[in-house]
């Protein structure tokens, strides 16, 4: 039975994050395990259009080695559409708003000046800890969405135009969603934020000495260290553990009682074709949080993403014709929903990392970021 120092379980941008760290330190004595690498980020065939991950903001520093920026998604570029009503950023019912808006526009000023230096300290720290100590990211985290918007005072703002962006980007009603991540995700409002490419190829290559291609069925813990059965039929063992991957797939391995954040579902359809008038207005189509269909996004190739909670969406309504690419469904997208925690370590030498707390490529990458502090002993936890 081979053994290493450490094992990595996935190699999605939280398992990428870790190995990374691993090697720029000359920490090679490892294996990062997983049937695909990106994880949740899977580009079309042209390899020119994101299927999982959408956007990138340009606070996302830690990751940026690893992404290749694309066209601006600008406010100008997005079209609402709530019961028969459809209209864009800049039109009368904005103005109408403005004292929320300018309200709404401080919060997130106060929020990012937060976010920014708890990112910078999750490297060295772990994120749950961090969160804990933070009162204000920490009141954020266990208040609801809805609450907190009552409470602030910015309910016409945020329902007649966040909700539509909260929709499209996380896939659920405002009103399943704590306070942190509705100002986490309503970022883009004050932070530019583009599509992207993720550069595969150059990440595949520095990872190639470390990497199998295979996926662990079982862990059980030896007296030699972790042992990990492998689809393959091949057996490892390790000191350390590191899970990476997703929160159901982390909680199946570990048999975890502790109740993951919700998860949220979605099917991507990629299509070619004529879009209807309607939505030819702008390049991205924004539903109300009720509405079966999350978003259409119009492509720099001509082609669209069209998001939807159904399986057969009656695609006639938005194209008078059409082919569809690419169906992909994510279940789940991501965890999301509620306020649930998973603590970082769950036994000595086994860590759990991804988006379980706090979802997003970037705190994602650097939550693994921090595990190859914490392997390498360059914590301060």
């Amino acid at each position: 039975m081979k053994k290493y120092e450490t094992i990595i379980i996935g190699a999605g941008i939280a398992g990428i994050g870790c190995a990374y760290k691993l090697l720029e330190n000359n920490y090679t004595n490892f294996k990062i395990i997983s049937p695909d690498i990106g994880g949740r980020i899977i580009e079309s065939d042209s390899g020119t259009v994101e299927y999982g991950a959408y956007y990138v903001m340009d606070i996302y520093h830690n990751m940026s080695a690893h992404i290749e920026k694309g066209r601006e998604i600008k406010p100008t570029s997005l079209m609402f559409h709530k019961k028969n009503q459809s209209y864009s950023v800049f039109n009368k019912r904005l103005f109408s708003k403005l004292p929320e808006l300018i309200r709404l526009v401080f919060i997130l000023r106060k929020f990012k000046k937060h976010y920014e230096k708890f990112k910078k300290d999750c490297l060295h720290e772990a994120q749950l800890s961090l969160l804990r100590k933070n009162e204000y990211l920490w009141d954020l985290y266990n208040i609801s969405a809805g609450e907190y918007i009552k409470r602030e005072k910015i309910d016409s703002i945020m329902y007649d135009f966040m909700a539509e962006v909260l929709h499209g980007s996380a896939f659920t009603p405002i009103k399943n969603l704590n306070a942190f991540t509705l100002l986490h995700f309503s970022l883009p409002l004050i932070v530019s934020i583009h599509e992207f490419v993720f550069r595969k190829k150059e990440v595949s290559k520095y990872l190639e000495n470390n990497y199998i291609d295979d996926v662990v069925l079982k862990i059980n813990k030896g007296s030699n260290g972790f042992e990990l059965k492998l689809k393959s039929g091949e057996n490892l063992v390790c000191d350390k553990l590191v899970i990476a991957s997703p929160p159901q797939i982390t909680k199946e391995l570990l048999h975890l009682k502790v109740e993951t954040r919700g998860p949220v579902s979605a099917h991507m359809f990629h299509m070619l074709g004529e879009v209807r008038e309607e939505w030819n207005e702008k390049d991205y189509n924004l539903f109300e949080d009720d509405n079966r269909i999350l978003a259409i996004a119009h492509q720099r190739d001509n082609s669209y993403l069209f998001y939807s909670v159904d399986e057969k969406p009656n695609f006639d309504k938005y194209f008078y014709e059409y082919k569809i690419l690419k169906h992909k469904y994510w279940d789940p997208a991501f965890c999301v929903e509620g306020h649930n925690t998973i603590d970082f370590e769950k036994e000595e030498n086994m860590y759990i990392i991804g988006d379980n707390n706090v979802c997003g490529i970037e705190p994602t990458y650097i939550y693994g970021q921090y595990c190859g502090n914490k392997i390498l002993g360059k914590t301060i936890d």
